[in-house]
């Protein structure tokens, strides 16, 4: 949790963009190296204090993204294999250097490149980099202590490459497949089309009900416009004094309204 206040992540769409870029390299390693797994949960990446991982892969390696470094840190048994600055490469070439790094160490994957923007160079600013970092180690221990809290049946805590968002769905009536069952979804996004500016965000979802619309109370807000759910930005939680209490009082107070609603 964090100890000081949330940082403004103010002026750092550039920033944003190579870092979601980052992201989706790391998915590619991952989906390409792994099975299929429940809820397509191949496609998502683990946070860590330092950045965000592939976690350990099939073949006994992890792949991380090292934000103090602004590079990336590959680790088999504790021992590092190798690193690879992001410095001057698209997210497609850097692509093409982890295929080769991998290949020379005898691990044959074939990562697809077909989510990646092609020209868009890699440009991170360090102090913003590491105050995404910041905010999102502490979003997701809010967001860890909501999923305790609610108990039952639910999905790790992790890190989206596709829409780059940090969140996990529980299944109140029990179940497990995001397809079929009954959910509610709790997450950070950094920007949405339409939501330029970071928020905080829940929604509800059964085959019988669909997505439910539910008043929300202020720094909340219910919203339909792209998506039924609650909408927080996070411009407002940062000026509140206890931030992440009251991300999990406002998440949990939406989750139990929500539940019996979705029978």
């Amino acid at each position: 949790m964090l100890t000081m206040p949330w940082p403004a992540l103010h002026n750092w769409d550039d920033t944003r963009a190579a870092l979601h870029q980052v992201a989706l390299v790391l998915s590619a390693i991952r989906v390409a190296a792994g099975a299929k797994l429940p809820n397509d949960r191949q496609f998502s990446l683990h946070v860590t204090s330092s950045g965000f991982s592939t976690g350990e892969l099939p073949f006994g390696a992890a792949l991380s993204f090292e934000c103090s470094a602004l590079q990336l840190l590959c680790v088999r048994e504790w021992q590092k294999v190798f690193t690879l600055g992001l410095r001057g490469h698209t997210p497609h070439t850097l692509l093409r250097a982890l295929h080769r790094r991998f290949q020379r160490r005898g691990i044959t994957i074939t990562p697809s490149a077909e989510k990646l923007a092609a020209e868009l160079t890699l440009i991170i600013n360090p102090q913003q980099a590491n105050d995404y970092i910041r905010a999102l180690n502490s979003l997701a221990a809010s967001l860890a202590n909501v999923r305790g809290k609610l108990g039952g049946s639910a999905t790790p805590v992790v890190l989206w490459a596709h829409h780059f968002d940090l969140g996990f769905v529980w299944f109140p009536g029990g179940g497990s497949d995001e397809r079929r069952d009954a959910q509610i979804a709790c997450g950070f996004a950094p920007s949405s089309p339409g939501l330029p500016r970071p928020y905080l965000y829940a929604y509800a979802w059964s085959q019988p009900t669909g997505y439910l619309q539910l008043p929300a109370a202020p720094p909340a807000s219910a919203i339909a416009d792209g998506y039924t759910g609650l909408y927080a930005a996070y411009d407002d939680m940062r000026k509140l004094a206890e931030p992440s209490q009251e991300i999990e009082s406002m998440l949990l107070d939406y989750a139990r309204k929500a539940a019996p609603l979705l029978a």
